[in-house]
Parts: C-alpha cells; sequence; structure tokens
C-alpha cells in the first residue's frame, strides 16, 4: 500500500477481527508489535468513523459499519458468485453440508456455509479443512503443528498423532477425506482465490445409494466448475 496508516489500520482491524473476545488495546499492541500511542490513535479513528466499537474504555469489537460492509462485500464478491450455485446443486443431491474456509496472514476465516443437516460447532477442525489449508500454502510441518496446538490447546494426543499424519496426507494428495461411523463423510479440497488459499468442504452422512469414492469424484467435478468460473474471473491460479 501507498501509506503506512491504512497498512496499519487494516491490520488492527485484522487483529480485532481475528480474536473470539474483545480485543485489549494494550493487546493490540503486543499483536502488531506498534507503540501504544500509535495503536490507540487508530482505534479511536477507527471507532469514529463505525470499524470498530468500545465495549469499555480500553476493549473493542467489529462495529456495525465493519458488518455492513462485510454484508455488502458478500452480496457482491464474485468468489461467491462462483461458489454458491455449484455448491449448493451438489449439497443439495448428495444430502451433505458444505463450508468454505480462507487462510491468509496465518489466520482462518469462514467464507462461506451451506449447512443443510445436523450444524456443528467447529467445522474447520472437524472436515479438518484447517489442516489441507496449512498444507496448500506450504506451511512446514512444524510450524503447522504450532498453529494447531494455539489453536487447539485442549488438543488430546492421539488427535495430534492423526492430524499429523493427515497432514503428510494433504502435502501429498492435496485432498483430505475421512470416512466415520454411521456413513460420516468428510472431504476437503483446496484452491485458490487471488493469491489467497481457499478450502471446499463437503460433510454429513452420506446416502445409503451413494459411494465416499463416487462422492470424491462429484465434489473433484464441483472444484472444477467453481475454478473455471473463477479463472474466467481473473482471480484463479496463475
Amino acid at each position: 500500500m501507498k501509506s503506512s496508516l491504512l497498512t496499519k489500520a487494516g491490520a488492527v482491524l485484522e487483529a480485532v477481527c481475528s480474536l473470539d473476545h474483545p480485543a485489549a488495546i494494550k493487546e493490540l499492541t503486543g499483536i502488531l508489535q506498534l507503540p501504544l500511542p500509535t495503536v490507540s490513535r487508530l482505534c479511536a479513528d477507527l471507532v469514529e468513523i463505525g470499524l470498530l466499537e468500545k465495549t469499555d474504555y480500553h476493549h473493542l469489537i467489529p462495529g456495525i459499519a465493519l458488518i455492513r460492509f462485510g454484508s455488502r462485500a458478500l452480496e457482491l464478491s464474485p468468489l461467491l458468485g462462483a461458489l454458491k450455485q455449484p455448491v449448493e446443486d451438489f449439497s443439495s443431491v448428495s444430502g451433505l453440508n458444505a463450508a468454505v474456509f480462507g487462510f491468509s496472514g496465518g489466520t482462518f476465516f469462514n467464507i462461506y456455509n451451506c449447512i443443510r443437516h445436523n450444524p456443528m460447532q467447529d467445522v474447520l477442525r472437524y472436515t479438518g479443512a484447517c489442516l489441507v489449508l496449512l498444507a496448500a500454502a506450504g506451511v512446514p510441518a512444524a510450524e503447522a503443528q504450532a498453529i494447531m496446538e494455539k489453536r487447539y490447546p485442549d488438543m488430546p494426543v492421539t488427535e495430534k498423532v492423526i492430524c499429523d499424519r493427515e497432514f503428510s496426507e494433504c502435502q501429498k494428495h492435496n485432498t483430505l477425506c475421512r470416512v466415520a461411523p454411521n456413513r460420516k463423510w468428510m472431504i476437503t479440497m483446496p484452491f485458490t482465490y487471488d493469491g489467497i488459499i481457499c478450502s471446499l468442504s463437503f460433510f454429513g452422512q452420506g446416502k445409503a445409494e451413494r459411494t465416499i469414492e463416487a462422492e470424491l469424484f462429484e465434489v473433484s467435478k464441483v472444484l472444477s466448475r467453481i475454478r473455471t468460473t473463477i479463472d474466467r474471473a481473473g482471480k484463479g491460479e496463475n
């Protein structure tokens, strides 16, 4: 960016939105490695224009203006335009739920959900989309493990072992397929939008007349359709 002030303001917004609790100004200085007076001044300006809101004197949350702009951006996004129809079409036929996540600046973020059955608390973890995103972004195994441990400090040793093995598979095959009892299927594949690593996941209870191998093939067709649309918009991989 031409303006370092805009860069810093963007970093403040990203930091506030990445936390799962109201952000303390002092906490933001540690995250951003910026002086306290600079962060305080930026936060005051962002509060004034509605992009941030104060919960008390020292804590901040995303503001209603940021939510409004974000909602409008979703409506106009070429990415959402590329995703929605093919994802909803396949979700309807297969009976599976769908979710799309992104990974940028060391942060995971939700892009789109099509939840038809049995909503769950942490789709990113359940589907293994976090592992696919880290592998597709070229994050080394040790760094990926550190990111996962920081995000999920409660992760038991058995799950860590499984995640390590799955991460290795994602690095090799660019796809993660989990098959659990009672036909619980999770399929995740990565793609790139405008330089940002994203993942497409379908998950839920598979239909009796369908096989996981058939679903893998169909998901790859859905993703191919999405990639074609993105490429036409000039936002795909170079």
